[in-house]
């Protein structure tokens, strides 16, 4: 049998690049996997982690989702050469922390570009070739963020609720074509996400702006002396994907942690939400 064609976004670092070198070196070659990325400068990494996969059954290819141009190249390079794509893995995004006062145009444009309107484009153009051929994989990584709406974070989370949504909305009109999609929620992970926040504006994952209120301030402390829970690493978040993706009928949600499913757990358990924004609260270290 044919390997799969996997085409994965963002994969200069984390979880993309992670998933690509784990997909590449299965040993039953079942994948032929595109690692793309919107800079090429910043392929090194990728090439390193590689190692004998390279331009074997991983191939590096440019494609930046913001840009009609280079997703409609990369369609065509691919549809050309390859026949189409079998799996997508939507991974491609950028992070967004900042009270919600200061929020610029700029910054929303940015997040809203790349989390969604990116991964939407991108989706579009794979779903008519795993139509006709009746068969794929749309895996889209959302986040805990995707899940729990998190203070500061306002921006990020508002893109990740509506890849949810969209993915949730798609999943069954798609599966009546055997094309099955696939949400995986991560967090927190150790990659270089909050080192990239930082230079993206905002305040990034532990500033405390000066140009807001004194009460919004302390607020802001709290929740950063609260520290993350413990990071999971993209080899985790890869197998989890792997697995999604050999699954005969995968599950809409897959989160990777379960400190992340009893997270769903509350949204999905308390329809008025209240316990959900009670359990924030408290991860937060505003409950009194």
């Amino acid at each position: 049998m044919a390997p799969k064609v996997v085409a994965i976004t963002g994969c200069s670092t984390g979880i993309g690049l992670e998933t690509a070198v784990f997909l590449a070196s299965d040993k039953e070659k079942r994948f032929k996997v595109f690692a793309t990325m919107r800079n090429l400068k910043k392929k090194g990494d990728l090439e390193k982690a590689a190692g004998a996969t390279l331009n074997k059954t991983l191939f590096i290819w440019e494609l930046d989702v913001t840009k009609e141009a280079s997703k409609n190249a990369f369609m065509e390079r691919i549809n050309k050469e390859e026949g189409g794509v079998d799996i997508l893995i939507n991974n491609a995004g950028v992070g967004h922390s900042n009270i919600i006062d200061l929020v610029t145009d700029e910054e929303l444009k940015e997040v809203f570009d790349t989390n969604v309107f990116g991964l939407i484009r991108l989706t579009q153009a794979v779903i008519p070739g795993m139509k006709a051929k009746k068969s794929g994989r749309i895996i889209n990584i959302s986040s805990m963020a995707g899940v729990a709406g998190l203070p500061f974070y306002d921006i990020y989370c508002s893109s990740k609720f509506a890849v949810e949504g969209f993915s949730e909305a798609l999943a069954p009109y798609l599966k009546e074509f055997n094309v099955w999609v696939t949400l995986i929620e991560p967090g927190p992970v150790v990659t270089k996400f909050g080192e990239n926040m930082e230079n993206a504006g905002g305040m990034g994952l532990t500033g405390v702006s000066d140009n807001i209120d004194k009460e919004t301030q302390e607020l802001r402390k709290k929740q950063l002396s609260m520290g993350w829970s413990e990071r999971q690493q993209s080899r985790d978040i890869a197998e989890i994907i792997q697995k999604a993706i050999l699954s005969e009928k995968p599950h809409l949600r897959y989160q990777t942690s379960e400190a992340l499913v009893k997270q769903a757990c509350i949204k999905f358990q308390d329809p008025t939400g209240d316990s959900m924004v009670q359990a924030v609260t408290q991860m937060s270290g505003w409950d009194k």
